[in-house]
């Protein structure tokens, strides 16, 4: 059977076709799946009995199951838990300006079950890669939050940024495929869409080649080789010095700018050496320093940075001329960390 989640429009012609059913089948089918985001074939009306007869012995809709789900103290942060097949993944909703006109939503989605990185921030690395996610599996956690909103008569999501579980260019070929589909069928606009990275250098490259004018955001937290090192291992098949360069290749032939990620870490990172570092590394170049106050992990070691800290962080950067924000920090009463939630679960099975 064929998970339609997976397919985008051209899949769907090309799967009714080699059945023997017209072109404009697929065309339907496409919306009510993706556009719609109806997964009752009984419900899809203007689709003729013996077409939904055909879709229900060969089709169907590989659905995550929704397993737990919790809500910050203020009411902005969501985060849910969903289990397809055997494997549990995390997807955090944040919504901002609620009561204002705008109401901007933003999820964060995960593309594999745990990651193979060991980034030593990150409580997903802690637990280790288990399979990439599909299309689908990537696609319906749009379609979870979009219902958890609908149900609140909100919005539906208005950003996605693939920064939740695992590494998305380890998953290259899904995650592609499911921007392009979100772009297509959900009313996204490309440059509402951020792929993050942990620095796949060869993958940068293929991005660059790819005419999308999404955002890409690079994983660096360090600005010298010893320091990235021991935060991110890939540092180590990936250097710092090639991993710049290739972002300075993306930048050259996108005319994109990219996002630097930087999570602050008492003591670690955000001295102001560190700062300059990081200033030496960007300072008049086409990328802007989003700073994230690190999400304090178990057994890490690692203590978020004070406010103060941050503050003047930011501050010696904007004296370089790097463009530099502070991510507002969201869902830490819940579990906000990457795979904090399936760790939990984990735990309590």
């Amino acid at each position: 059977m064929v998970d339609l989640l997976s397919l985008d429009q051209k899949d769907m012609v090309d799967f009714v076709s080699a059945h023997g059913f017209p072109a404009f089948r697929g065309r339907q089918l496409f919306q009510w799946c993706h556009e719609k985001s109806v997964f009752d074939f009984g419900r899809m009306t203007d689709l003729p009995k013996d077409f939904r007869a055909f879709l229900e012995k060969e089709a169907f809709f590989d659905r995550g199951e929704l397993l737990g789900e919790s809500l910050s103290d203020d009411g902005e942060t969501a985060k849910f838990l969903l289990r397809f097949g055997d494997d549990c993944v995390e997807t955090v909703l944040m919504r901002y300006d609620r009561m204002k006109a705008r109401n901007r939503a933003t999820l964060c989605v995960s593309t594999q079950v745990g990651c193979a990185m060991g980034c030593k921030f990150c409580a997903t690395g802690q637990g280790g890669l288990v399979r990439n996610l599909s299309v689908g599996n990537i696609l319906d956690q749009l379609n979870h939050a979009n219902a958890y909103l609908k149900s609140r008569g909100e919005r539906p999501v208005s950003n996605v940024v693939y920064m939740g579980m695992g590494e998305p260019f380890a998953n290259y070929e899904a995650v592609l495929k499911s921007v392009r589909l979100i772009n297509a069928a959900k009313g996204i606009g490309m440059r509402r869409i951020t792929i993050s990275t942990c620095g796949l250098i060869p993958e940068i490259d293929r991005l660059a080649k790819e005419d999308l004018q999404l955002t890409l955001a690079v994983s660096l937290h360090g600005a010298n080789e010893p320091l990235r090192s021991r935060l991110m291992p890939i540092n180590k098949r990936y250097p710092l010095a090639e991993l710049m360069a290739a972002l300075d290749r993306y930048i050259e032939a996108t005319g994109r700018r990219v996002t630097v990620e930087y999570a602050l870490f008492d003591g670690v990172n955000d001295r102001r050496s560190d700062a300059d570092a990081l200033a030496d590394l960007l300072a008049g170049k086409l990328y802007h320093v989003n700073l994230v106050p690190g999400n304090p992990v178990c057994d890490t070691g690692l203590k978020r940075s004070s406010a103060q800290k941050i503050a003047a962080f930011a501050a010696r950067l904007e004296k370089r001329s790097v463009p530099v924000s502070v991510r507002e920090s969201k869902g830490n009463d819940i579990d906000g960390a990457c795979g904090q939630l399936r760790a939990r679960h984990r735990r309590e099975k």
